[in-house]
């Protein structure tokens, strides 16, 4: 039995794709590559977009294919364009340039209600409108003046002071989600869960606000590690710089930035 497990686990390691993306090359790719680096901002920028506008039910499924389109689907996809020529890099930035093309349409399959909007409009033919009856020439009608272009509306002030209901909810940027929540109310004690888009890796942690300033720890380590500064809309998150802050987290697991507060 022993020797049977060896064997297939041998033919496994055989057999296996070569050209299977890792997280480490992933990020190499962002890095090195200014294509794939704004391919995969357009992507993340679609699915942002979907998130928002899709119903829960159907996001879910989308979330599903996406999730399964990551692990193999875009491995297979650009080892086909590596057969054809194309080079790793190339291959990998039409691959994310086609799903960022294709995720509309996938996620419009997914609605119940296109399908029978799609059936009702290849059976009802549009009725054909009346010619419009000819009318004397006439002047041509002015042209209206241009509205005057409206000043841009100054920002508002962040509070100087925030209470936690104020920074409650949920933020978004490039690379992914901050959920903001409140723990106890009466101690301004808050958790902030961050997510990333590309594969889902979270990570959360507590702390208390003390005005318009978060520094987070989690449970296993006492130290500060990021520091979050809200503003009106906003949230500015900066990484402690420790060592043992940098050993605790997958070095690829993007926290810092600045990320927009979504609408309830």
């Amino acid at each position: 039995m022993k020797r049977l497990l060896l064997l297939l686990s041998l033919l496994f390691l055989l057999t296996a794709p070569a050209y299977s993306l890792s997280d480490a090359e992933y990020l190499r790719m962002r890095k090195s590559s200014a294509d794939f680096a704004r391919a995969d901002k357009r992507l993340n920028q679609v699915w942002a977009g979907l998130r928002k506008s899709l119903p829960k039910k159907v996001f879910t499924q989308l979330d599903k294919l996406q999730r399964e389109w990551i692990t193999s689907g875009r491995d297979d996809e650009a080892a086909a364009l590596m057969e054809d020529g194309y080079s790793r890099m190339e291959a990998y930035t039409m691959a994310t340039n086609d799903r960022a093309d294709s995720l509309p349409k996938i996620a419009e399959s997914l609605r119940p209600s296109a399908k029978a909007a799609k059936t009702q409009t290849s059976t009802e033919r549009p009725k054909p409108q009346p010619k419009p009856a000819r009318t004397p020439a006439q002047e041509p009608a002015p042209v209206p003046e241009p509205d005057p272009i409206p000043e841009p509306e100054p920002e508002p002030e962040a509070p100087a002071i925030l209470r936690a209901s104020d920074v409650e909810g949920e933020y978004q940027n490039d690379s992914g989600f901050a959920t903001v929540r409140i723990v106890d109310r009466s101690s301004d004690e808050v958790q902030v869960t961050f997510s990333r888009f590309k594969d889902g890796v979270h990570w959360t942690a507590k702390g208390w606000l003390d005005g318009n300033t978060l520094e987070l720890s989690d449970p296993n380590y006492s130290e500060c590690q990021a520091t979050l500064t809200f503003s009106a809309g906003r949230v500015k998150v900066d990484i402690a710089d420790t060592d043992d802050w940098n050993e605790a987290i997958s070095p690829d697991f993007v926290l810092k930035g600045t990320y927009r507060k979504l609408a309830n």
